[in-house]
This record gives C-alpha cells, sequence and structure tokens, in this order.
C-alpha cells in the first residue's frame, strides 16, 4: 500500500523537498495508524531542512553520516486525523477516535502510525485543522511557563514574540493562570495580540520594551532577540528569563546567574509530552484556548510553507491539509 508524503533525501532550500509516493506504515502490535487529516508547520521542520543553527543539524541529521543526510526523510511534528486501525495490545483507543498529538517526525503525510503515548482524544471543540496547531506549540508554551518560569496567579508576564506560534498559545495560557500579560509583536500584529487575552501589547517597531521602566516576575523570551544581559533589569529581584535558545553559552549563563544573582536565567528545548498536551485540551475545551491560524496548505505545498516559515512572519500557526 501507498501513500501521500512530503520526503527530502538532503538536506537544502524548499527544493529539496519532494512531494511523492511511499509506502504506507504498517501497524505492528502496540501501535495506532491514524489517517492524517492535518499536520502543522514548526519553525523547527526548516531549521532541520537546511540545517541550521547546529542544535538542528543534531536533531535533524544521522550519525551514520555524520549529519549529512536526514535522519526523518518525512517532517512534521504535530498531527490531527482519526485512527484507521489498532494494534492487539492497544486498550486507551479504538478505530474512529479522533485524535490529535506529537512525534519527532512525519506528519507531513497521509499516515502515521504512533504509539498510544503518542496521542489524546481531540478537543470536541475544534476541527482537526485547529486542533493540528495545538501540540508542539501549545506543550512548548505549557513547560516554558509553568516548569521553567515557575508561573503564579498574580504576576506580571511578558511574552516577548506574542504573535508567533508558540507566543499566541503562551498568551492564553499564561492568562488562564492569573497573570497580568504584556505581549511583544509588530504592528500589524498588536490587535491579533490584544483578541487572545493580553492586557497591554507594546510595538518592537516602536519601542523597547527593555527600556520601558517596567518590570516582570517572568520574562518568556520566545524569538530569542533578545538576551538576558538587556532583559534582566526588566525583571523583577526573582524574577525568572526563560529563553528558547538552548545550547552551551545559554547552559554556562544559566550556571553563573544562578550564582551571582537572585534573578534567574533558563533556557529550554520543549519535550513531548502526553500529559501536557492533555492539559492543554482540556484549558480549550474550557474555552480558555484557541488555535490562531495564519495560512492553510495543501500536502503538495509544504515547499511553499516553508518558504513562508523562513520569512518568520506567521501569526500563530501554518497548517498542512491532506
Amino acid at each position: 500500500m501507498k501513500m501521500k508524503a512530503v520526503v527530502y533525501e538532503k538536506f537544502g532550500s524548499p527544493d529539496v523537498l519532494e512531494y511523492r509516493e511511499v509506502e504506507k506504515p504498517t501497524v505492528k502490535e502496540d501501535d495506532i495508524l491514524v489517517k492524517i487529516h492535518a499536520s502543522s508547520m514548526n519553525a523547527v521542520d526548516w531549521h532541520i531542512r537546511i540545517p541550521t543553527p547546529s542544535m538542528a543539524r543534531l536533531m535533524g541529521g544521522s550519525a551514520k553520516t555524520l549529519f549529512k543526510k536526514p535522519r526523518f526523510p518525512i517532517l512534521g511534528a504535530d498531527f490531527a486525523g482519526k485512527i484507521e486501525s489498532v494494534g492487539k495490545n492497544v486498550e486507551q483507543f479504538k478505530i474512529g477516535d479522533e485524535v490529535f498529538g506529537a512525534v519527532k517526525a512525519g506528519c507531513h503525510a497521509e499516515y502515521i502510525c504512533v504509539s498510544e503515548k503518542d496521542v489524546a482524544l481531540k478537543p470536541f471543540n475544534m476541527t482537526f485543522e485547529q486542533a493540528a496547531a495545538v501540540p508542539t506549540c501549545g506543550f512548548m508554551a505549557l513547560q516554558g511557563l509553568r516548569d521553567k518560569g515557575k508561573i503564579k496567579s498574580g504576576q506580571r508576564v511578558l511574552i516577548n514574540g506574542a504573535s508567533g506560534g508558540v507566543g499566541t498559545f503562551a498568551v492564553q495560557i499564561a492568562k488562564s493562570f492569573g497573570t497580568e500579560v504584556t505581549g511583544v509583536c509588530s504592528t500589524r500584529n498588536l490587535e491579533l495580540v490584544k483578541s487572545i487575552g493580553a492586557d497591554e501589547v507594546i510595538d518592537y517597531t516602536k519601542e523597547d520594551f527593555t527600556k520601558t521602566g517596567q518590570s516582570y516576575d517572568l520574562i518568556f523570551d520566545i524569538v530569542a532577540k533578545s538576551s538576558f544581559s538587556k532583559c534582566k533589569n526588566s525583571l523583577k529581584p526573582e524574577g525568572i528569563y526563560v529563553s528558547t535558545v538552548f545550547g552551551l553559552r545559554p547552559i554556562l549563563r544559566k550556571f553563573w546567574t544562578s550564582i551571582t544573582s537572585s534573578k534567574k536565567m533558563i533556557p529550554y528545548l520543549g519535550k513531548i509530552n502526553k500529559e501536557d498536551i492533555i492539559f492543554v485540551r482540556e484549558l480549550i475545551e474550557a474555552g480558555k484556548v484557541k488555535s490562531v491560524i495564519d495560512r492553510v496548505y495543501p500536502l503538495r505545498e509544504v515547499a511553499e510553507a516553508h518558504r513562508y516559515m523562513e520569512k518568520g512572519h506567521a501569526r500563530g500557526k501554518v497548517i498542512i491539509t491532506m
């Protein structure tokens, strides 16, 4: 049996992405076969494809070829769809269940085989397209705020990069914790960020949030266009700066800051976690979080979606439909 997928066999520009037929995955005893209705793009997809920075090369490369050949021929970490078949050991799900989830790669295809631990029931109040936008960005926002930032009710929180995929979820999740949220974005996204709950918005093209004289309990820097050195004066005495930039230098800076200051600098990488995806699903079903979708591309146009994402101006999520 064959299926359609977008495959790449070498690193490079979006031109390396090919829409073609590949083997449809076969269900094993512990697996679930999901017919994907929608998947989504994340920044890591095009970083791995190039690949840059070095962390992306490590994630996307093959050790056998010294990172010169892609490790995962099919990109895409998020999916939403309907279960087509289940292995005999599967207990939590049945054929016909509508599910969503996240894996390392393989979602820019018509089908994917996953473990029970990789999926959760789709939010009842979302379409497949809306649900596909959630997993990676949802758990990254939650983990950055709750686990790394130790977010608490009544705090003042600033989200730098509030209009992007992670940012739109971060604004809403931060509000769900009972905090006062300031979102930083460009002029064209001010109304969007207000509409999803930000108490205040700062237009970075006109004002530098580190020079406003305001202080915050938590700064969540998603776009990584600032730095702890620049932001530390905008933190309260016990404030925390969380950054999605991860590498040796940020780790060393985290260690040094923990010794020399009451303020904290925490770099992190999100980790796929089914419990966190369910946590975000519950917020969605309670009406506290929704997906923000910028553009929708059919599977055969994934290369165009990569070109658009590379520009860095996506508002919320870019969705791929089958």
